[in-house]
């Protein structure tokens, strides 16, 4: 037989129904307001409903009040209201911030830039444009001496007059060949290090021939950075020069100075083997003169 009852709480009033009788002392869960009630069912069974009662719960303290943002500033509700804001400056205190603002004017650089970079940078391409050139050169001299000289080794007859002579002016050729390419390179590593400016034209005078190159060469030599570039480096070397100058005297004069010491050592030496002997030779002076007494005697 089914029993109902009435959930006491007046915020919810939601009835439960059971298949069978609550034991008394048990408590039932309120599946709406999700409390414990200890059933209380009446005298009579047939009674359509029961009540239920609520637990007793410890009272929960009541939360504090909540605080508001303002209470512990100095602002009134009417400043709250009202909202916050910016206060613009007076003129003065522009004024005076303007005053005050840090000022920036260029940061001069302590060291001197090196011209050498720039320099050496315009330099890339007609360098290695000299350099391409001059090894294309070097490859047809060579071929220009192996062709003349084939002919003179490689060949079981005898060569005539007019072909020895040609084999001859071939082989000069090659060599003389050989040896202007083998210049522009030279020439052209000179550019690419600002070795010696002299030289980098040079080569660029001679890179000129077969190939054109040595005019882009020529233009970029005359350009002021390179110069300065060049001018550097001799700048450089001469220090360098001056330096090495300045250790070779040091070092000369670090050896004087221990000559010197040595030499007031060995004085030192003689000084005092003299004494030793002037000594010795007093001893021996006394001796004598202590022996020829008693003799006398």
């Amino acid at each position: 037989m089914a029993v109902s009852y009435t959930c006491t709480n007046p915020n919810c009033g939601v009835t439960l129904k059971t298949p069978a009788r609550v034991q008394v002392g048990k408590s039932v869960k309120c599946p709406k307001c999700a409390q414990m009630f200890v059933p209380e069912p009446g005298d009579k069974p047939e009674e359509p409903a029961a009540t239920l009662k609520l637990v007793d719960e410890p009272k929960k303290p009541d939360p504090a009040p909540a605080k508001k943002p303002h209470d512990d500033d100095d602002e009134d509700d009417a400043s709250v209201k009202k909202g916050y804001g910016v206060v613009a400056e007076t003129e003065a205190e522009k004024e005076e911030a303007e005053k005050n603002k840090p000022k920036f004017g260029e940061v001069k650089d302590k060291f001197k830039k090196s011209a050498r970079g720039p320099a050496m940078s315009l330099l890339v391409m007609p360098s290695n444009l000299l350099t391409i050139a001059g090894l294309l050169t070097c490859v047809c001299g060579l071929g220009s001496f192996v062709i003349g000289m084939w002919p003179l080794v490689f060949n079981d007859a005898p060569p005539g007059e007019e072909e020895l002579e040609e084999a001859i002016v071939l082989m000069t050729l090659g060599v003389c060949v050989l040896f202007w390419g083998a210049m522009v390179c030279f020439c052209a590593a000179q550019m690419q290090e600002l070795g010696s400016y002299p030289w980098a034209m040079a080569g660029s005078v001679m890179g000129i021939l077969p190939f054109l190159v040595g005019i882009y060469g020529i233009i970029m030599l005359q350009n002021p950075k390179v110069k300065a570039g060049f001018e550097e480096g001799d700048l450089a070397d001469d220090d360098e020069e001056d330096e090495d100058k300045k250790k070779k005297d040091e070092d000369e004069d670090e050896d004087e100075d221990e000559d010197e010491d040595e030499d007031e050592d060995k004085k030192k030496k003689k000084g005092t083997s003299a004494k030793k002997t002037a000594k010795k030779v007093g001893k021996s002076i006394l001796k004598k003169a202590m022996g020829g007494d008693e003799d006398d005697e």
